[in-house]
């Protein structure tokens, strides 16, 4: 059973680190994980001293995953990875702690969970660093993952050998294109953590973390695609686009488009995180990737007809 999405701003001060024990408590206790009340109020102590050392505002916290594979996050603004820090005082000294004081380290978090990491977020600007507790009864401590959101980023040299095809765009809304960026980041990065902790349960997790890895090899073997990020930066309202791609890429692509369907399907009545986007987001990711697929198919291209913007609520 899945977890609502749950978050809290917490404020840049000391005593964020008694609200944010109290909360995560709070909310493991209201969906019957008792049992990892005292490991989670102890590793998210350490997670949020460090965020308010380290980092700048905004900070906040968030529970995800599932009942039975809680996951707690500390989002900070700082793109710097976490860092082992000296002893410091015991938790409940904390709610006294100064700027000069360092946490007790990652050391205390690995001690208290089943895994733990970091990622970049969506823009570089900032970062989750997240643990799944567990407890200390365990002889070996997990190692973390930092940064590891796409361990295959690198440019596939195999793809530049590669027959090649072109893919035209028109009128791609540049700015509904970054919110859709952004769902789509949100939304392997919590697939891609579920594959890790529970496999068995969420098969599709690691078929669609394989296949948008394959998606990004094909985008960085591709020209023209700089383009995009230019309008974004620009705010334009509405872009032509030129694409050479891999021949393999309108495949990968509706695979992509299928499979974030199957998605929203499989747990529309789970409530996982907020996973599906918005309708007109939604919309367009569907006719971006059938766009691929069409002309793949030696189709004519088809221009995007919805709005520009995010419709009012």
């Amino acid at each position: 059973m899945p977890l609502t999405k749950r978050s809290l701003v917490l404020p840049a001060s000391p005593p964020s680190v008694k609200l944010a024990r109290s909360w995560v408590s709070r909310v493991l206790t209201e969906i019957g994980r008792h049992d990892l009340v005292d490991s989670a109020a102890l590793g998210v102590s350490e997670l949020v001293t460090n965020a308010l050392i380290h980092s700048q505002p905004p900070l906040s916290i968030r529970i995800r995953g599932t009942v039975d594979h809680p996951r707690i996050e500390v989002v900070d603004s700082s793109p710097v990875p976490p860092q082992r820090a000296p002893i410091a005082p015991d938790p409940e000294d904390v709610d006294d702690f100064n700027v000069t004081t360092f946490g007790r380290g990652l050391d205390l978090v690995a001690m208290m969970s089943a895994r733990w990491g970091s990622d970049l977020a969506h823009d570089g600007r900032g970062k989750s660093v997240w643990f799944e507790p567990g407890g200390p009864d365990r002889e070996d401590q997990p190692s973390g993952e930092i940064f590891a959101f796409d361990p295959d980023l690198e440019q596939d040299p195999g793809l530049d050998e590669v027959e090649r095809i072109g893919i035209r765009l028109l009128g791609v809304p540049p700015r509904l294109f970054e919110m859709m960026r952004r769902f789509h980041f949100e939304t392997r990065r919590e697939l891609r953590l579920l594959a890790m902790t529970a496999p068995e349960d969420y098969p599709i997790a690691s078929e669609i973390t394989e296949v948008f890895t394959q998606a990004d090899r094909e985008r960085r073997a591709a020209l023209g695609v700089e383009a995009l990020d230019r309008a974004i930066e620009d705010r334009l309202t509405s872009i032509d686009l030129e694409y050479v791609v891999p021949a393999t890429a309108p495949t990968t692509m509706a695979r992509v488009r299928d499979l974030l369907q199957e998605v929203y399907r499989a747990f529309s009545q789970e409530h996982l995180l907020a996973l599906r986007p918005p309708e007109v987001i939604v919309r367009l990711q569907d006719w971006y990737f059938t766009e691929f697929e069409r002309q793949g198919d030696e189709e004519a291209p088809t221009r995007w007809d919805g709005p520009t913007t995010m419709p009012p609520a």
